[in-house]
Order: C-alpha cells, then structure tokens, then sequence
C-alpha cells in the first residue's frame, strides 16, 4: 500500500512539473495560434541554466527566476523570426530549437550532476520531507496559473486571446499583431524554461536528452485536457498529470521502455481520433 501511495505521488509530481509545459503548449497553441516547436529547446535551457547556477552555490530560487528569464529571451527569438523574418511557425520553432541545443551544451555540458546541493526541494521545514516535492510543486501550480487566468482576463489578456481568433481585431483599434505575437511566445517559453529548471531540481541532475520528446508530452497533456475543459486552467494539469500515469502504467506492463516515444505517438493519435469523432457527434 505504502508503495502504490509512493508510486502516486511520483506520478502526481511529474505531472505537476510538466503541467507547465502543457500550459505553454497550449498558449501558443490555442491562444496565438502557434505551432510553437521551440518549447522542446526552451525547457533544455532552463534546465541547464538552473544547473549551472547551483553547481556555483547560487540560491535555487535564482536559478528558477534565471531559467524564465531566458526561456522569454528565447520565446522573443522565435517571435522574431515569424513577424520580422517572415518564416514559417514551424520553421522558426525548429531553428530556435536547434540553436539552443548547442547553447545548452555549453551552459552544462551533454549531463551535469547537482552533486547533493540545495534544491527548492530541500529548503522546506524537515518536518514536511515526506511530501515536500508534492506541496512545493502544488503551491508554484496553483499562483502560476492563478495569474496567468487572471491575466487572461485583462485588457492585454482579451488581445492576446484575439491573435489567434481575430487579429484584424487588433489592427482595428490600432494594436499591433506582431507584439502579441510575441508576448504569446514569451509567456509559452518561460512557462517551458520554468518546467526544465524545476524537472532538473526534482531529478537532481540535468541531461542533454531530457528535452527530447518534451513537446510531445506536452502536447499529449494539452489534448487530454481538452476532453476535460477547452479553457486555461487545472484542467491542464490534470491531463498532465493522467499522461504520466499512462506511462506509469507501460512501466507496470514491463514494456521495454525503448518504446515508450511510439506509445506516446499512438496515443497522440487516438486521442485525436476520438477527439474528431466526439466533435462530428455534437455539429461542428
């Protein structure tokens, strides 16, 4: 019993930590309409970085605010290539993606262990160490996304929404697209970055390939979430948080874990199919 309730809380934390990826998936995905590939490249980053940071005793929190900081520097890049360079969304999320694969393994190297350093993990009270990750990670889920549905709900956050729904909406009183465009992109990324610093602070070491496939849970969460509710919101942790126990349960089923990327694609697939047929069922 004690370990299902360990094995639980695992997934539940993994889930958590990805929650943000999903919420960045779906911003430039739903809001700006933005196939936005450089997440995968965002959350290697901010990885790296908080790895680095702590490997020379800097404050875990720093390394946090560090990682988002540059997660927005590289949703402003990819931004800029689309508006300003005219290139494809996807284009432009696969050069800012590979750019920052490089970048990374110059900040920390193909793997780089914390080496026992103080986490945003560890600084807890020792009272709370059995859930410490769980309350840590549910109180940061629960602000973050509180003030992203917040801001949402301002005048810039009814723009940002028109992006992807009426963006002649905003020429006509005199907003400019590309800027939103942009902030959309900023927000996703940092959302990612800020997903990778906290995955490499749970794990207690950053790799060069943990990025790999990033996206790919992302997206899997975002559609999950969807058969729950359409808007911004927990409902984007929650699928997070089912995906990872599907994978859970593949390690249950004693699969060689080489196929896990497939399953995940099938997965992807299904659920799109559903998806489509629920839609064709209820007229649209």
């Amino acid at each position: 019993m004690i370990e299902l309730l360990q094995i639980a809380q695992g997934i539940i934390e993994r889930g958590l930590i990805f929650g943000f990826i999903v919420a960045g998936v779906y911003l430039a995905s739903r809001l700006i309409n933005f196939d936005n590939l450089a997440v995968e490249g965002a959350f290697g980053l901010g990885g790296a970085l908080t790895a680095c940071l702590i490997s020379w005793n800097v404050s875990p929190w720093l390394g946090l605010a560090g990682s988002v900081v540059v997660g927005a520097v590289s949703g402003v890049a990819t931004g800029l290539l689309t508006t300003k360079l005219k290139l494809n969304n996807l284009i432009s999320g696969i050069v800012v993606t590979t750019g920052l694969f490089s970048i990374t393994l110059k900040i920390a190297g193909s793997n780089m262990s914390l080496g026992g350093k103080q986490t945003v993990f560890t600084l807890l009270p020792a009272s709370f160490a059995p859930c410490q990750s769980l309350l840590l990670l549910t109180f940061l889920c629960a602000v973050l996304f509180s003030l992203v549905i917040w801001f949402l709900k301002t005048e810039v956050g009814f723009l940002l929404r028109a992006v992807g729904d009426t963006p002649q909406m905003l020429t006509n009183v005199g907003k400019n697209v590309d800027a939103y465009i942009i902030l959309g992109l900023v927000f996703s990324n940092a959302l990612a970055a800020l997903s990778g610093a906290l995955f490499v602070q749970y794990a207690g070491y950053f790799s060069i390939w943990t990025s790999v496939g990033v996206l790919i849970i992302g997206l899997a969460g975002m559609i999950l979430a969807e058969t729950l509710s359409a808007n911004f919101g927990i409902a984007l942790v929650v699928g997070s948080i089912i995906y990872q126990a599907l994978i859970a349960f593949t390690f249950e089923l004693q699969l060689d874990q080489d196929w896990n990327k497939l399953i995940t694609a099938l997965l992807i697939v299904v659920l799109l199919v559903i998806k489509q047929s629920v839609h064709k069922k209820e007229g649209f």
